[in-house]
C-alpha cells in the first residue's frame, strides 16, 4: 500500500461526499428555479439521452426536455405541492422515451432526475414482489430467521449476486450476519470489518437516505454545469440525490474488494443505524428500477421496526 493511499484513508472522514458536483451518468440531474421551471444546472452528459446539449438546455424552460405538458404538470405539482415523497417516480415521457423522474427539493434548490428506460412495471394483477417476504416475515421469531428471510427474498427480486445482513456493533465495526449468494461465490458470512470501513460521513447520509445504489463503480462522472449555484454562488448540495456521484475512494474500495455494482438499504433503529442489507454484483454492472428499490426500501424500513 503506498503512502498516498494511506493518506488518502486518513483523510475519508473529511470528504465532502454530499457536494461532489457531479452525478452517476446512467441518468441526468437538473437544477430548476421555481415557478417558472427554467434550468439552471444540467449535468454534462444531458447530450448522452437526449438531443439537446448543455448550450441548448441552460437557462431555458424545463419543457425544451420534458416536451409532453402532462409531465411537466407533474414535476410542477410536485414542488408546489411538496408532494414527491408521494408522487415519485414520476413517468415522464420526453422525446419519445421514457423515464423514471424523481423530485426533491433540499436547502432551497428544486432538483428533478431522469432515470432512462426504467424495468416493467408491477402490473396491477401481480403480486407485490416482495409479498412472499411479508409472508415470511410475520413468522420470523429471532433477529437470524428475520436476517435470513430479508437477504434470500432481496436477492429474489433484485438479482444481485451476493445480499448480505450486515450489522454494526457498538465499537463501530461491521459485520456479515446472513448472507444470499451465487454458488460459484466464496462466502462472507462471519466476516468482521473494521469501522473505517464506513467513515462518519457515509453513515450520516445513510441515516438519510434509505436506499442508495451505485450502477456501475467503472462510470466517468458526468459534472453539473455550472459547478455553483446560479442563486447562491455555492455547491449544489446532493445528499438526497438518487444519481449522486461516489466518492473515489469508495470506488477504489469497491475495485479492490471486486465489486462492480451495489445497493444499500439501511436498517435504522431509533434514529441509530443498526446495519445495512448490502448488495452486490461482482461480474458486471446492476441496473434496479426505482419502484424495485422503493420496495427494498420499503423491506428495509419493516425490518428495522
Amino acid at each position: 500500500m503506498t503512502e498516498q493511499h494511506l493518506v488518502d484513508l486518513t483523510t475519508c472522514d473529511r470528504e465532502p461526499i454530499h457536494i461532489p458536483g457531479a452525478i452517476q451518468p446512467h441518468g441526468v440531474l437538473l437544477v430548476l428555479t421555481e415557478p417558472a421551471l427554467m434550468v439552471a444546472q444540467v449535468s454534462d452528459n444531458v447530450g448522452e439521452h437526449f438531443p439537446l446539449g448543455v448550450a441548448e438546455v441552460l437557462a431555458q424552460p424545463v419543457s425544451v426536455l420534458l416536451d409532453d405538458p402532462a409531465s411537466v404538470d407533474d414535476v410542477r405539482a410536485a414542488l408546489r405541492d411538496e408532494c414527491w415523497h408521494d408522487m415519485n417516480p414520476l413517468q415522464i415521457m420526453a422525446h419519445g422515451r421514457r423515464f423514471d423522474g424523481i423530485v426533491h427539493r433540499h436547502e432551497g434548490a428544486a432538483i428533478l432526475e431522469l432515470e432512462p428506460d426504467p424495468g416493467p412495471r408491477v402490473g396491477r394483477a401481480t403480486h407485490h414482489p416482495f409479498r412472499q417476504a411479508l409472508i415470511q416475515i410475520q413468522r420470523v421469531r429471532t433477529i437470524p430467521e428475520l436476517a435470513n428471510v430479508v437477504v434470500e427474498q432481496v436477492q429474489r427480486v433484485t438479482e444481485f449476486e451476493r445480499v448480505m445482513f450486515y450489522r454494526f456493533h457498538e465499537d463501530g465495526h461491521g459485520s456479515v450476519d446472513a448472507e444470499a449468494k451465487a454458488p460459484e461465490l466464496e462466502p462472507y458470512l462471519g466476516l468482521h470489518y473494521p469501522a473505517s470501513d464506513i467513515p462518519e460521513q457515509a453513515r450520516q447520509l445513510y441515516l438519510k437516505n434509505w436506499l442508495r445504489l451505485i450502477f456501475d463503480a467503472r462510470y466517468t462522472p458526468a459534472r453539473v454545469v455550472p459547478t455553483l449555484r446560479t442563486d447562491t454562488g455555492g455547491p449544489l448540495d446532493l445528499s438526497f440525490s438518487v444519481l449522486r456521484s461516489v466518492s473515489p475512494i469508495h470506488l477504489e474500495y469497491m475495485a479492490n474488494m471486486g465489486v462492480r455494482a451495489s445497493m444499500s438499504i439501511s436498517l435504522i433503529v431509533r434514529d441509530r443505524l443498526w446495519g445495512l442489507i448490502s448488495c452486490v454484483n461482482h461480474t458486471g454492472p446492476r441496473r434496479v428500477s426505482h419502484e424495485v428499490r422503493a420496495g427494498c426500501e420499503f423491506l428495509g424500513r419493516l425490518a428495522s421496526l
